[in-house]
Formats: structure tokens, C-alpha cells, sequence
């Protein structure tokens, strides 16, 4: 166990592998579980906390098996979301967190989902709120995972994974995702994607959305508004807000405008 502040280091011996993540206690305050994307980790969560006021909760930052320092399970069924969400659920446990706030970015919606449904069946924590920012709600939104999914996992690995890695690299403003997504590998995207696509479908979220008992908030960049189809559907389900000068990488692109954001829901509770 490493300590930075107080900001902990914790793992998690999960059955397919052990699980680290950022521990950050805020006794009196909300638990909440932030859960990144497909291809990130929970690297960049260490600067925030040190630089921005992230005591409005206490924080479980983990990452997601496959992803960062986490282990990779042997078994393919580790990585769908329903799996993924397994072992934060595990966390949980370990942690002693009887209620909490789920806040899910881009691939984290769909697993927070998949955490919900999970923790409703067992009753085990009782979900305060959830905060799907820029979540797979529908298969509009799934603009990497569809193209990797599209590719079988032996293309992939074969050609694929090379070709994302240079088309990225020619983009700007990509390091910091290209960094965290060879830590994660072609195995790791592949699958995790073929599952993330399967279950960004209006007929599995929208049902998982409304099951929660709870307030819900969708969040999305400024500069994507009008660019995702599930948009007009986060309309439905609950309020939506935009953070300015910011895309799909909010918390990186507006940093003091997307924990505004989250500290005012969590206010709200």
C-alpha cells in the first residue's frame, strides 16, 4: 500500500486477477466510485486530487481490470461489462461502502450500469445517484468500439491494433490515451469493446437507466453537443449538463468546470 497524501493505494485480490485503485477517504462525506473508459486507467485522477478540491467525497478510482496496473483475467468473460463490474462490486465489499455514488465516463456508463443492476439484485450498497458522463447509452455512441468490435479478435491483433496506434499518434492531443491504451493492449480493447458494443443498445441501457432509484445526471462536452444520438435520449431519463471548452476528455479538456459539475450533484443528494 502506497501513500501519496491521502490518497491511498490500495489492490483488490479479484478471482481473475488483483485490482488496483486510488483510495481517497473523506469521513462524512459521499462515497462516490468513478469508473474511466475503455483503453484508460486511473492515472490522471492522482493530479486532480492533489490540485483540485476533490473532498466534496470520498473516492474508490480503480482501474478496471485489463486496464493500468490491474491484472488481465485469463478468461474473456473477466472483460464483458457484466465482469468488469464484478470486481468493483468486489471492491465495494472490501471497502465496507454500504452506499454510493457511481460516476461513469464514456465505457465506465455502461459498466456502472451493469454495477446498478448487480448491486440492486444482491442489495448489498444502495446506489445514491449516478452520473453517466458521455456513457454508452446507444449504438451511436460507440464511436472506437464499434470499429474494433467490427474487426475479429485474430484481425485485430494481426493489423488492427498497429493501424489505431499510428492513426491515433497522428492526431493531436493523443499521447495521454495512447500511453494508457498500450498499457491496456489489443486483447484488453478487443474484448472489452465486442462487449461494450453489445450492451450500447436504447433496448438494454434505457431499462438499466430507469431501474436506478435514484438521481441520475448525463454529461456531456460542449463541443460534442448535438454530436452523440444518445443525447435527446439522456433528455428522457434525467437532467443533462454540458461542461464548456471541453470534448469527450471533460475532465481533462475543463478540469475545474467538470468537478463543479459532479460537487453540485453530489450537493444535491
Amino acid at each position: 500500500m502506497a501513500r501519496n497524501a491521502d490518497l491511498l493505494t490500495k489492490i483488490y485480490a479479484a478471482p481473475g486477477g488483483s485490482v488496483r485503485y486510488f483510495r481517497a477517504a473523506a469521513p462524512g462525506r459521499r462515497e462516490a466510485l468513478f469508473i474511466h473508459g475503455l483503453g484508460v486507467d486511473k492515472s490522471w485522477f492522482a493530479v486532480h486530487h492533489a490540485r483540485r478540491r476533490t473532498d466534496f467525497a470520498g473516492w474508490v478510482v480503480p482501474d478496471l481490470p485489463g486496464h493500468g496496473e490491474s491484472g488481465r483475467p485469463a478468461d474473456k468473460a473477466g472483460l464483458t461489462m457484466t465482469g468488469l463490474a464484478a470486481v468493483l462490486a468486489g471492491v465495494l465489499d472490501a471497502e465496507g461502502i454500504r452506499e454510493i455514488v457511481l460516476v461513469g465516463h464514456s465505457m465506465g456508463g455502461a459498466v456502472a450500469l451493469a454495477l446498478a443492476r448487480q448491486l440492486r439484485e444482491t442489495g448489498a450498497v444502495r446506489v445514491a445517484g449516478l452520473v453517466l458522463a458521455e456513457g454508452n447509452l446507444d449504438a451511436g455512441d460507440a464511436f472506437l468500439s464499434a470499429r474494433v468490435a467490427a474487426q475479429s479478435r485474430e484481425d485485430f491483433l494481426a493489423r488492427g491494433w498497429d493501424a489505431l496506434l499510428a492513426e491515433l499518434a497522428a492526431q493531436r492531443g493523443m499521447a495521454g490515451y495512447l500511453r494508457t491504451l498500450r498499457r491496456a493492449g489489443p486483447d484488453t480493447l478487443h474484448a472489452c469493446s465486442a462487449s461494450l458494443v453489445a450492451m450500447s443498445r436504447a433496448e438494454v441501457t434505457v431499462p438499466l437507466v430507469e431501474a436506478v432509484d435514484a438521481p441520475r445526471l448525463f454529461v456531456f462536452g460542449e463541443r460534442n453537443r448535438g454530436r452523440f444520438t444518445s443525447e435527446a435520449l439522456a433528455r428522457r431519463l434525467g437532467p443533462v449538463a454540458f461542461i464548456p471548452r471541453a470534448g469527450h476528455a471533460m475532465y481533462a479538456d475543463n478540469p475545474a468546470g467538470f468537478w463543479a459539475v459532479i460537487r453540485e450533484f453530489l450537493a444535491g443528494l
